[in-house]
């Protein structure tokens, strides 16, 4: 009887047992000489050989289990029973909430694969990444010097985005559940993530974050227990604090007018991490709201409701 790999969508693969097949028996056909030097020259029936043989080798395999689309900046969902341990894009991790959670980072395309191991089995998992969804901004910005940085700027920028990017490697375990607690207390509509800037005329990078409109002064909440890697001044980004909540998740809060926060200091959620202002570079007072999950840059607005709203797969 043939197997078949479970798949999402319409692709349909058979499983053809047949090299495992073989494979048992030539292990049967070694162990079976193997038991006959221990019985005294008694050799074993080979079958029986040849079935533990094939059980042990199934054990071992890996199955590709499913294909989903999801779009890019998302979190897919993939949940199972008795899952070990999950693997995606390089990193091995505990599974959470009875899922594997895979960030897909906003600049994805193509293909991924993620794995995960349940009874000692490896299943495959491919992402198709799905079309850029995010719309054009084109942004105004009157001070010269934050669009036409200096040698002098440059220099200072490229410090701050190599202490930056030491957070996209931090692992640990989860310091608190999912979702996530909104980061101002009336929370305002957020809008422009994923949107493709064009500041003064010219190509920037993807919006990465959410921007709040909000009242210079009002406070900043921490989205969840944590703690403080980087809180200082930053040159686009103005005043700013990185969170660090474990299983290689950062929250980060920019353009704040106040920080009452230190690196290395333990926050718990909902604690007032700062206020809204308008520093670095900026068009008027606000908060940037913004996550990085094992280094992918996500829509926070997904961290922020149900797990079960993800891309999911049973």
């Amino acid at each position: 009887m043939s197997l078949v790999a479970v798949t999402r969508g319409t692709v349909r693969r058979p499983f053809d047992p047949g090299p495992i097949r073989d494979r048992a028996r030539r292990l049967g056909a070694r162990s079976a000489v193997t038991e006959a030097g221990r019985h005294g020259g008694r050799r074993r029936d080979p079958r029986l050989v040849l079935a533990a043989g094939l059980t042990v080798w199934l054990a071992s395999a890996s199955f590709a289990t499913s294909i989903l689309t999801a779009p890019p900046a998302s979190v897919v969902r993939w949940a199972g029973n008795a899952i070990e341990r999950c693997t995606f894009d390089g990193r091995t991790f505990p599974p959470r909430d009875g899922a594997c959670l895979l960030p897909v980072d906003l600049l994805a395309t193509g293909t991924l694969t993620a794995e995960r191991v349940r009874a000692g089995v490896t299943e495959t998992l491919a992402i198709e990444v799905g079309a850029y969804p995010y719309p054009v901004q084109r942004l105004t910005i009157d001070d010269p010097r934050r669009t036409n940085p200096n040698a002098e700027d440059l220099a200072r920028i490229e410090r701050e985005s190599a202490r930056i990017a030491e957070l996209w490697t931090l692992d640990g375990a989860a310091h608190g559940q999912l979702p996530l607690s909104p980061p101002l207390e009336a929370l305002p509509p957020g809008g422009r993530f994923g949107a493709k800037r064009i500041i003064n005329g010219n190509p920037s990078s993807p919006h990465s974050g959410l921007d709040y409109a909000a009242n210079q002064g009002t406070p900043v909440l921490a989205a969840g227990d944590g703690a403080v890697r980087l809180a200082e001044e930053h040159f686009f980004a103005g005043n700013s604090v990185f969170l660090d909540h474990g299983d290689g998740l950062v929250t980060m809060y920019f353009h704040l007018h106040e920080i009452f926060v230190e690196p290395g200091e333990k926050v718990t959620r909902g604690a007032v991490i700062g206020t809204v202002g308008s520093t670095g570079r900026s068009t008027g007072p606000h908060l940037h709201f913004g996550a990085r999950w094992r280094g992918a840059r996500i829509d926070p607005a997904l961290l922020l409701g149900p797990v079960e709203r993800y891309p999911n797969l049973e």
